[in-house]
């Protein structure tokens, strides 16, 4: 019985199944700043805040010509070895995410601000921006 427990996962995954992990602080900081979808290049602007009420993140998706069929799927904030993540609201290729309290991101502080996609095929691609200063929210 322990074999099967221990050699499960490996065979679900084996048959496609891939339960949902959350990514690893290396492997988001590993994510790429420019994505190429199509032969359009993709990048990530965003801004986030953090006050009393609470730490946000707007996001972005830009791309010289018109932007390729992604949807925006999640937004996780790498503060040193902390990770906050949240759902996204979304319209188009802008996002918005938002928590009230827990976050640990303090205004003034340097983070990088990541975003799981998904393209028409529904493959999940991740794409991060550079270091961003967090700003101060009302």
């Amino acid at each position: 019985m322990k074999r099967l427990v221990l050699v499960l996962p490996l065979l679900l995954a084996a048959c496609g199944f891939s339960p949902r992990v959350p990514p690893s602080v290396g492997d988001l900081l590993g994510a790429p700043t420019a994505l190429n979808v199509g032969g359009q290049v993709v990048t990530l602007d965003s801004a986030s805040a953090s006050g009393s009420g609470g730490f946000g993140v707007k996001v972005r998706l830009t791309s010289r010509d018109a932007l390729p069929a992604l949807r925006l799927d999640g937004v996780f904030v790498v503060s040193g070895t902390d990770l906050w993540k949240s759902p996204l609201r979304s319209t188009g290729g802008v996002a918005s995410a938002y928590g009230r309290a827990g976050s640990g991101v303090q205004a003034g502080e340097t983070v990088q601000v990541v975003v799981r996609l998904r393209d028409a095929q529904g493959r999940v691609l991740w794409l991060r921006d550079g270091e961003t200063r967090v700003g101060t929210a009302p």
